[in-house]
């Protein structure tokens, strides 16, 4: 038997902006076990909840970035090459860092520093070269034939730097900066053709951030931990990381979605895609049976894991910075390296939280289309499972991708252990609340994780803070210890170009980021001990369980 199970709502929240999860859509979604000539119903369960902000895009100073346009996939017209403008602007812009710094290095007749400069400068040419071999466009093939010339500028200064001719490399620099300068407002020019500072196309997408939006939502979905007896099919067998995964992403209520002569085959409403109320796609790249052999180049959103003296961070990143196109971490540091990992048939290494076993977290960049919104929005997305009470919880969810869309902010999935799953009762529930808390600091539960009771799922919005009890120890707002790359610094090639080419300082008065923060540890709160109670009693008691507080 199964029974419901949610995120818990968190606590009072002063100082920072907080979007909650709004009212619990509870649902009774039943698997089938097949083997032989029989089918076996069993219970299954699912409570989601959807995040809205109000005015998220007019209560902020970040300026919209450049970054995210609409999938060409998703328009009427033929390909323009706009979506690979979008990306060789980032590149270009990158190349604009480079160039200044080469520039700077050359006055100060530092030939290592010029050396390094004009080798970034060199290679990112090359990547907008690559960028725009097949790009259809008059601006693209403008672009293109000058990146040629730019690169042999960048070679005239290196030999002249080398020869210790400071004012030839300076010229040759300059005479480059301002072919690269000219492309930008070329560039620019196409993608933002009334000039109001939004590209072309994306004006209706943060309209609709001006207004209620959905930034993100949460499941959970509880099913038996149950197998045919004799040695027949078991749930968590058949639901692999892949196979949960492909619920969630693609066609809604494609035709014949709920048919299925699989061993295990779920409720239609998983099957259907139909669990959350937005819709999600995934880069035409990525495959999901494959994830490791996947080319950064075909994918426009990545994503980058850090490990913190006190948990993990994870966050959208550039396919230029250390992104990859998935993310795989436990509750303390980032998985291990993903080249020989079977995402086919495993959900990594387990940890023991209380009764509860959690496994690894699967975080992959995803466009999320709310069902009120007229654009997909880059968001993150995210799952993992929990063993509890001989059931198995599905928990996750999505949220959206701040650092595609404003410049200098982040969007952080932060952990610092597994998820606290606590048991409740349904008299815990009717006597009018759950002392949480109290349960997290029981001695049965090995870590205290007091931020997560407070904040729980809670979307947070705020400038950077490296005192904020809800962000792991040791998350830096630009680099780590030693001067390592960071959240903010992966979010473009712009950011990243930046922080190769000066030196990096967390206590820089003016290196605030804003961030979009949500937890990957929430804790969950899982109805118990209510095996023989009908489905309606279980589907009033799932309503309850989000609205518990301290």
């Amino acid at each position: 038997m199964a029974s419901p199970a949610g995120f818990y709502a968190g606590g009072e929240i002063d100082g920072v902006t907080a979007y909650r999860s709004g009212p619990v859509d509870v649902r009774f979604v039943p698997p089938s076990l097949r083997a032989e000539d029989r089918r076996i119903d069993v219970d299954g369960w699912s409570t989601t909840t959807t995040t809205k902000a109000q005015d998220y895009n007019s209560s902020r100073s970040n300026k919209p970035s450049s970054i995210w346009v609409p999938d060409p996939r998703d328009e009427d017209s033929d390909d323009d090459g706009i979506g690979t403008l979008a990306g060789v602007l980032d590149t270009e812009r990158a190349l604009l860092v480079y160039a200044d710094a080469a520039i700077e290095a050359i006055d100060g007749r530092s030939g290592d520093d010029a050396t390094a400069a004009l080798e970034a400068f060199s290679k990112a040419t090359t990547t907008v070269r690559d960028a725009l071999e097949d790009c259809p466009s008059e601006t693209c093939k403008t672009v293109y034939e000058h990146a040629d010339g730019r690169k042999d500028l960048a070679q005239d200064a290196s030999d002249a730097v080398g020869a210790g001719e400071w004012d030839s490399a300076r010229r040759s620099m300059q005479q480059a900066r301002r072919i690269v300068q000219g492309d930008i407002e070329r560039i620019r020019g196409d993608l933002d053709s009334d000039g109001d500072g939004l590209l072309d196309g994306t004006e209706p997408l943060y309209n609709y951030l001006d207004g209620e939006p959905t930034i993100g939502e949460h499941f959970v979905v509880s099913l038996p931990d149950a197998s045919v007896r004799g040695g027949g099919p078991a749930l968590a067998e058949e639901l692999t990381p892949e196979r949960v995964l492909a619920y969630f992403f693609g066609e809604r209520d494609a035709d014949s979605c709920g048919e299925s002569d699989r061993t295990v085959a779920v409720h239609r409403d998983l099957s259907c895609r139909d669990l959350l109320t937005s819709t999600l796609e995934l880069d035409d790249g990525f495959d999901l049976g494959r994830p490791d052999d996947i080319d950064k180049r075909d994918i426009r959103r990545g994503v980058a894991a850090f490990g913190t003296s006190g948990g993990v961070v994870v966050t959208g990143a550039s396919p230029a910075a250390v992104a990859e196109p998935m993310a795989r971490v436990s509750g303390r540091l980032p998985g291990e390296s993903d080249c020989c990992f079977d995402y086919n048939n495993s959900w990594g290494e387990e940890t023991t939280s209380g009764e509860a076993a959690v496994s690894e977290t699967f975080v992959i960049p995803v466009a999320a289309t709310p069902a009120d919104s007229p654009l997909a929005m880059p968001a993150l997305f995210f799952v993992r499972r929990i063993r509890h009470e001989d059931q198995l919880l599905f928990v996750g969810g999505w949220q959206i991708d701040d650092g595609a869309l404003y410049e200098n902010s982040a969007t952080l999935l932060t952990a610092d252990g597994p998820n606290v799953v606590a048991g409740v009762t349904r008299s815990d529930i009717e006597d009018g609340g759950i002392d949480l808390e109290k349960i997290i600091n029981d001695d049965r539960v090995v870590r205290k994780k007091p931020g997560r009771t407070k904040y729980s799922n809670i979307t947070l919005q705020s400038q950077y803070d490296p005192d904020a009890e809800y962000l792991p120890a040791g998350a830096h707002s630009v680099c780590r210890d030693g001067g390592d790359l960071y959240c903010w610094g992966v979010q473009s090639h712009e950011s990243l170009a930046r922080h190769d080419t000066r030196d990096c300082d967390d206590d820089d008065a003016d290196v605030r980021p804003s961030a979009v923060t949500t937890a990957l540890d929430a804790p969950v709160l899982h109805l118990v001990g209510a095996g023989k109670a009908s489905n309606d009693v279980k589907f009033k008691a799932g309503a309850e369980l989000s609205k518990s507080v301290n």
